[in-house]
């Protein structure tokens, strides 16, 4: 594995054997993107309370700073951004060579986020997050709990190992995590981005 260039934050602690943690939920920063863009296709499609929670959960923040952070015991994170989770997983372990195994499923996602994900085959885990943090802890359920007492969804969601391996899993299949890919919001948007 090559090491990426990547600048560290917290503690700039990434070890095997410390936990992986999601803060916040997949697809947040996307799934507003599509609501902006294809806003007449949902709005036939599904009934105004659903696009309301929708335009909730797309714009949900979690004013989690460095300092916050740090004090729910995160030793490094990397923001959820271009390229969903599954770019934030290659990102940050390629910046300490370091192998992971993570399950997809433990993932935070709002359901309306995945429904709009299906209507328009975009992989929710390759779909830009917004405010959504993958963090390294000593202790997975202790950042968890922290972070649950700052009103944050989030959840463990792997381990970092020894060696190179980056390994993910859904529904019971581990395979390796690929070369990211673009962000699935291209989809919807074309090549540039309206933000």
């Amino acid at each position: 594995m090559r090491k990426i260039d990547r600048e560290p934050r917290g503690r700039a602690r990434f070890a095997p054997g410390q936990e992986l943690v999601v803060a916040g939920t997949v697809g947040k920063a996307g799934a507003g993107l599509v609501l902006e863009q294809k806003r007449e296709c949902l709005e036939a499609r599904f009934s105004t309370c659903f696009l309301q929670r929708l335009e909730a959960a797309a714009g949900r923040t979690l004013g989690l700073t460095p300092a916050r952070l740090t004090a729910c015991g995160a030793t490094e994170w990397e923001p959820v951004g271009e390229g969903g989770i599954l770019a934030a997983l290659w990102d940050i372990s390629g910046g300490y060579g370091c192998g992971f195994w993570a399950d997809l499923l433990k993932v935070p996602a709002d359901q309306e986020i995945i429904e709009v994900c299906e209507l328009f085959d975009l992989n929710p885990y390759r779909l830009r997050s917004g405010e959504c943090i993958l963090i390294a802890a000593d202790s997975g359920l202790f950042t968890v709990r922290a972070l649950e007492e700052l009103a944050v969804r989030a959840a463990v969601i792997g381990v970092i190992e020894e060696g190179i391996a980056r390994r993910v899993s859904i529904s019971g299949v581990t395979g390796f995590l690929e070369r990211p890919k673009p962000d699935e919001i291209y989809k919807i948007t074309g090549n540039a981005l309206l933000e």
